[in-house]
């Protein structure tokens, strides 16, 4: 409110001394866009100037290696809510996709039937309580009754999966969440971001995965980025599993778009993803390059140029998740960009009955209301549901967030993943001993590995997916 006050009153004390200027009025329109364009110049970098200024960051390492964790998170609600809101949001959903690269998590989530079902509103409930769980890891206070409700409904979810969910399938998508939005906002930003800023999603992360359980978690950013590559050279290659589980997450995304032009919005999808993504779902043949090249120059133009000289910072941050129960203790979400279901939004005028809700109505699209749970839900009740033992679970889910209120950094929670890694660890890793691999562990297989001749090269190839042949066709062709 300090900057809005403070950015208007300059504006229009500035008018005031100018005055009208009769008969050129074109000259007073250019007087003003200088005005704006100046404050634009003056405030657009405002929000991160300020941080680093509180914090003592600089381009240095040293100035930053001990940021704590609630120094972090202050880095990250920044990028999340007011200097890129909609960038780290997208930066999430192009990784969402990527869950499915490895048929070792698709086959799971296959199993698990939230994205195959025949009802489209089960998939839809379930990615609204995945993002609406996820944004609660990043802007509720770190170890917070909130923030550690959040942390423990995902490790009982994790839990339901007994034996067949690996630890490093699930630090597969920690690095998924960290990098997201730093190759989007690096890609189309109106700025790049600092170091301190990826050090500091790097260090929130790294403290969610052991919490998370993950029984191995490199230390720096870059042994993780080593880990996830030796990972997808085992792990990520084309399945039909990944292709099922990838057509419908892009049919969630493409919802309410209306069906003339689902096909050339599917395309557009498909384009924006990197080549590893429409590689490993075998969408080769709805790869359009010129159309890649089309949304990019319209992307970096909008959010990069357009953004960075003609738009102020954001005065209100954008609201990723609720700072309070409503009247009836339960918990109402906003609206998300991604996904486009009403799940937990309050059944107020505008959400009923404001225009884009008529529009809705009109083409028989959901609204907010009782049968979208309108009146709220608690964080232990998201997630899959498991009818008579829900209580029971719900009651587990509080007990493990009081622990997890109480932990320091590093405690690593106990899930009930694999014994084994996929990936043999470096070292001893971050977190504590607990419930951590031992250093001198051997891997596991996890029933999908491909033949060393597959790995060889993304070109024309044969690949054997569990003793089947799979072929794919003109992945070389594919640019990033």
């Amino acid at each position: 409110m300090a900057f809005k006050r403070e950015v208007s009153s300059a504006f229009f004390e500035t008018l005031a001394r100018v005055g009208p200027m009769p008969g050129f009025l074109w000259l007073d329109a250019l007087f003003i866009f200088l005005i704006y364009f100046y404050f634009v110049q003056k405030y657009r970098y405002r929000n991160i100037h300020a941080i680093a200024k509180k914090f003592g960051f600089n381009g240095y390492y040293r100035s930053y290696s001990q940021m704590t964790l609630e120094q972090a998170q202050e880095v990250v609600v920044n990028m999340a809510t007011q200097d890129f809101p909609w960038l780290f949001e997208f930066g999430w959903l192009a990784q969402f996709i990527k869950t499915v690269n490895a048929p070792v998590v698709s086959e799971l989530l296959d199993r698990s039937g939230h994205f195959n079902s025949k009802d489209p509103m089960v998939a839809h409930r379930r990615q609204q309580d995945t993002v609406c769980l996820m944004t609660g890891l990043m802007v509720q206070p770190f170890g917070s009754e909130i923030h550690s409700l959040a942390v423990a409904r995902i490790n009982e979810h994790h839990n339901q999966y007994g034996k067949s969910l690996n630890s490093d399938t699930t630090l597969y998508l920690v690095w998924m969440w960290t990098m997201g939005p730093i190759d989007v906002i690096n890609m189309f930003g109106w700025r790049k971001l600092e170091d301190f800023e990826k050090e500091a999603l790097w260090r929130l992360w790294r403290e969610l995965a052991v919490r998370l359980g993950c029984k191995y978690v490199p230390v720096t950013l870059d042994e993780m980025i080593i880990w996830k590559d030796r990972f997808a050279a085992q792990e990520v290659h084309p399945h039909p599993l990944n292709t099922k589980c990838g057509d419908s997450m892009l049919d969630m995304m493409l919802y309410k778009v209306p069906a003339l032009l689902k096909p050339l919005g599917r395309v557009a999808l498909i384009s924006m993803l990197d080549s590893e993504v429409v590689w490993a779902n075998m969408w080769m043949s709805e790869f359009s390059p010129w159309m890649r090249y089309i949304l990019f120059v319209c992307l970096k133009g909008y959010y990069g140029t357009f953004q960075r000289h003609f738009v102020l910072p954001r005065i209100w941050a954008r609201q990723l998740s609720p700072t309070k129960p409503n009247s009836a203790g339960l918990w109402n979400f906003p609206n998300y960009t991604y996904p486009s279901s009403p799940f937990y939004n309050r059944a107020t005028l505008w959400n009923s009955w404001g225009p884009f809700a008529l529009i809705d109505r009109l083409r028989g699209l959901p609204i907010p209301g009782l049968k979208y749970d309108s009146q709220g839900t608690r964080w232990e009740a998201m997630g899959a549901k498991y009818g008579q033992q829900q209580s029971r679970l719900e009651r587990r889910i509080r007990e493990q967030a009081e622990i997890l209120q109480k932990a320091k950094p590093g405690y690593r929670a106990a899930v009930k993943f694999q014994p084994l890694p996929l990936i043999k660890p470096f070292d001893a890793g971050y977190g504590t001993p607990e419930h951590a691999y031992p250093l001198d562990c051997g891997t596991m297989d996890s029933g999908f590995s491909v033949s060393a001749k597959s790995k060889a090269g993304l070109g024309d190839a044969t690949f054997l997916v569990n003793g089947a042949k799979v072929d794919v066709v003109g992945v070389k062709d594919i640019k990033a």
